[in-house]
């Protein structure tokens, strides 16, 4: 464990390490000190507004617990964290999941450079469609659907997260569950078969509507081999014409027999090609032999579609190196090193003033390591309940951002990313890089670059300790590279 792990939460979860995440919200892996086990331990201060939503969702979400659900284990409404005798005077509520190795699938299509094949992308979506059929049936709707609430297992099962969380912390994208549910299993399979999202870009994968067009953006104008069918599975999924989740998998299950029948028709077109047969003496054995071979491949035709059509709804281990259809092309820039100029730097603090320190910002972009921007003090190292204060550093232009030098005046921990806005949504922003509570320098990058014209630097709680018992953060200097 980290030197976190002495700080336990509701004498029950020894906090471990910080978990990124796209939630506003802190998130740790903490161990389970009663039944000796890694969970999810998500905490939201009770002074948060929110606090009383997620308790309400979270409660209603955990009826939720089949397998194939990262399932909610506990609700804490109200505990402290405690560091040895001592206790926090802060009051949070804690929601407890499973912990899942695994890998998202935003992150899986990222890694692999390859989108999914048509039979397993419609495979996959059937899974989580039953998923959701069952969570309605107990009145339990996701509502905020995203390429990160579909995590693969190390056993390759799909499992779908963040029921009653991600609605609460973040907004749901409506309140009609069932409509913006089916809504979202069409934007996973938008997603899994184009390698992009069709609303903006979001968590690790980019926007397939870069021009900002407001007409609906369809599977086969972003990747080509696509069939009408899909994309006409897509615009029915968005435009309201199925009215429960269960029509839209009868439509699903057509659209894997296509997808069936398309390969079959292509091993047809390839047995024909490659089987040939030596002239017979006769007619009548010709014949036979016609008949026996017609029979022959009605048998073999007839076993393969049956294994595709059982086998798309009784199982879910499909194997990650068959995911060979490749992403759309695009042009790839190189890493250069070269230190990037910054026009401006401004504090940013959405939660506070919106001035924290501003007269200083120049401080962290100007060489020298000997002068600093500093936050204002904190009486608590948790910044009040803030969730972070941060540095903005505008470069003028969009360009690729490969790495970041930074320079910390005392350990603390500290998020970066590149964004193209001056009030950036970090909850909808994917993350750049992490600094380690522990480190004061460092130098973080990422592959590929990240476009976009502004770099944050946000630093979050808890601040280190500085004189008269008050806390503050700060950076010496930070570096951008191109």
């Amino acid at each position: 464990m980290s030197d976190a792990g002495n700080r336990i939460f509701d004498g029950r979860y020894a906090l471990d390490v910080q978990v990124p995440s796209s939630l506003s919200s802190p998130i740790w892996r903490a161990m389970d000190l009663s039944l000796k086990r890694w969970v999810n331990l998500i905490l939201l201060p009770t002074s948060d507004l929110r606090s009383v939503k997620l308790l309400q969702e979270c409660q209603i979400a955990a009826a939720n617990d089949r397998r194939d659900v990262v399932s909610i284990l506990d609700i804490i409404p109200d505990g402290k964290i405690s560091s040895g005798n001592s206790y926090s005077q802060d009051r949070y509520v804690g929601i407890v999941t499973e912990w899942l190795d695994g890998e998202t699938l935003d992150r899986l299509i990222v890694r692999r450079g390859e989108v999914f094949p048509i039979e397993q992308a419609l495979k996959q979506i059937g899974i989580i469609t039953n998923t959701l059929i069952h969570s309605h049936s107990l009145n339990v709707f996701h509502r905020r659907l995203r390429p990160h609430n579909v995590v693969f297992s190390e056993g390759q099962e799909v499992r779908l997260a963040g029921f009653g969380v991600d609605s609460a912390l973040l907004g749901p994208d409506s309140n009609d569950g069932s409509a913006q549910d089916i809504k979202g299993v069409g934007q996973l399979l938008f997603a899994m078969i184009t390698g992009m999202w069709p609303l903006g870009a979001v968590d690790s994968l980019p926007a397939a509507d870069s021009d900002g067009g407001i007409d609906l953006v369809l599977p086969s104008q972003v990747h080509s081999g696509l069939t009408p069918y899909i994309d006409g599975l897509y615009r029915q999924s968005q435009d309201g014409t199925f009215s429960s989740m269960r029509q839209f998998l009868d439509a699903l299950f057509v659209g894997e027999v296509e997808a069936s029948e398309s390969l079959q028709s292509r091993v047809s077109r390839l047995t024909a090609s490659s089987v040939s047969w030596p002239p017979s003496a006769t007619t009548q054995p010709r014949k036979l032999r016609s008949v026996f071979i017609a029979g022959l491949s009605v048998l073999l035709f007839g076993w393969i579609g049956w294994q595709l059509l059982t086998s798309n709804f009784h199982r879910s281990d499909f194997g990650f190196s068959s995911l060979s259809s490749p992403l759309p092309t695009s042009e790839v820039s190189q890493a250069t090193g070269a230190v990037a100029a910054v026009v401006k730097a401004t504090s940013y603090d959405p939660f506070g003033n919106k001035m924290e320190n501003d007269k200083q910002t120049s401080l962290a972009i100007d060489g020298d390591k000997t002068t600093a921007w500093r936050t204002e003090t904190y009486k608590r190292a948790d910044m009040a309940g803030k969730s972070g204060v941060g540095l903005l550093l505008d470069l003028g232009v969009t360009q690729v951002v490969y790495g970041v030098d930074l320079d910390l005046v005392s350990g603390q921990a500290a998020e970066i990313y590149v964004v193209n806005s001056t009030e950036p949504d970090l909850a909808a922003e994917t993350k750049f890089a992490d600094m380690a509570p522990n480190e004061t320098s460092n130098s973080l990058g990422a592959s590929p670059g990240v476009p976009g014209r502004y770099v944050l630097i946000w630093l979050t709680p808890d601040l280190p300790a500085v004189a008269n018992g008050e806390f503050q953060g700060g950076i010496f200097e930070v570096k951008v590279r191109l």
